[in-house]
């Protein structure tokens, strides 16, 4: 999501792209997604790179009809849109999805609330893109004060106002701080250069900067707060669940570059050096080993699988009921949740 590595690619002999210069634009995957399979519905371009999941399917929030009308009904009634087109694309990737598949089990009224900061952080993202970053730290710094003295800042921006109205609600709830908190963090990655990845090299270095970056404490976050009967959870838990947390992480945030990469080259090529370059898995893996964007892509999905295997490996090892068994499939849901959401989205197509 966020656009501060930079990694240089150009084609080899062959076509394939491979770390070197700036190359042109991937245009053919966006002309597959409209080929239709034999019942005639569309065929996403990536069913044939990216093969079947071992985790259990994906389900939506019972209540997910009402809550995505709602929180689309807000957003589209009160972010200043650049045109009725950017709307218009914006309610049809469906994004509450997200939400929805990853927390099924939560409380709907906060489940809602979970949609709207989630999604307000879609249209942050969008927004800082098109910004210089000196732009977008001003406009975090003044959403850490609207979120540590709110009774001192008065909300001056329609991004202001969103902020302090939403913030105002979280926290009308108890334990809901930590959330605000992993929110702010991750606009930081998005656009504060002192935080951004500029001198990663590694596959590693990058996974743990895009935990924050792809907003994986708040996800962490959102399940113990949305889930009533994982509200008393305790810190030793936490610790025992930490691996778990860990691969699927890791899991949502490769699967997510993925899925993303084209998106995000585009908007990495349209904002120049001044918005910051190219931050995705796919390419610092392909800068790593010299190889070209499509081979890489190739590795991450294996790794995304392979990560799989792993958590149900230590899902089996760890033998946990009760709570701890809720708190692990909820871990879980948000692998096998994220990844149904990017296969049905349009945002990435």
């Amino acid at each position: 999501m966020a656009m501060m590595v930079s990694i240089e690619i150009e084609k080899s002999p062959s076509g394939e792209k491979t770390p070197a210069t700036k190359p042109q634009r991937q245009r053919s995957r966006r002309r597959d997604s409209s080929q239709r399979n034999m019942h005639g519905k569309p065929t996403h371009p990536l069913k044939a790179v990216i093969p079947p999941s071992i985790l259990p399917e994906a389900v939506l929030h019972p209540d997910h009809e009402q809550i995505d009308r709602h929180v689309m009904t807000y957003l589209a009634n009160t972010w200043e849109w650049p045109s009725e087109k950017h709307k218009q694309a914006f309610i049809s990737w469906k994004l509450s999805e997200v939400v929805l598949f990853m927390f099924p089990t939560g409380e709907a009224e906060r489940v809602k609330l979970a949609c709207e900061l989630l999604l307000l952080g879609f249209l942050m993202d969008d927004y800082f893109d098109k910004n210089t970053l000196s732009t977008n730290a001003s406009i975090v710094s003044s959403l850490h004060s609207l979120s540590t003295s709110p009774e001192m800042t008065v909300p001056v921006t329609t991004i202001d106002s969103m902020h302090a109205g939403l913030f105002a609600k979280f926290l009308t709830y108890p334990n809901s701080a930590p959330i605000l908190e992993a929110y702010l963090a991750m606009l930081d990655c998005h656009c504060v250069p002192s935080r951004g990845p500029s001198s990663l090299s590694s596959l590693k270095e990058y996974l743990v900067f895009r935990e924050t970056d792809v907003g994986m404490p708040i996800c962490v976050e959102l399940l113990y707060w949305t889930d009533p009967a994982l509200a008393g959870i305790t810190a030793d838990e936490k610790r025992m669940l930490r691996p778990l947390e860990k691969l699927a992480n890791y899991h949502v945030s490769i699967l997510n570059d993925v899925f993303s990469f084209e998106r995000e080259w585009e908007a990495a090529e349209m904002n120049g050096e001044e918005g910051g370059a190219l931050v995705n898995g796919v390419a610092v893996l392909a800068g790593e080993v010299g190889i070209g964007v499509e081979a890489a892509r190739g590795l991450c999905v294996r790794l995304v699988r392979a990560w799989e295997g792993e958590f149900v490996r230590l899902k089996g090892e760890m033998l946990v009921e009760g709570r701890l068994r809720r708190a692990v499939e909820g871990i879980e849901r948000r692998m096998s949740g994220a990844e149904a959401f990017s296969w049905r989205t349009g945002r990435y197509l």
